[in-house]
């Protein structure tokens, strides 16, 4: 029984460690993002008659 609990910890400890660090990378990704220009708009091609 105390064994299951020790895991149950563990995963727990692993579940916040992996979200501090999915929480600071999308911030990383967020400021490059903003810091990046805006992409170009695609140009519309024009359609060929015959």
């Amino acid at each position: 029984m105390a064994d299951a609990e020790k895991q149950a910890v563990d995963v727990r400890k692993n579940m916040a460690r992996l979200r501090e660090l999915r929480k600071a990378k999308e911030a990383a990704d967020a400021t490059l993002q903003a810091s990046l220009p805006a992409p170009a708009p695609t140009k519309r091609k024009k359609k060929v008659t015959p």
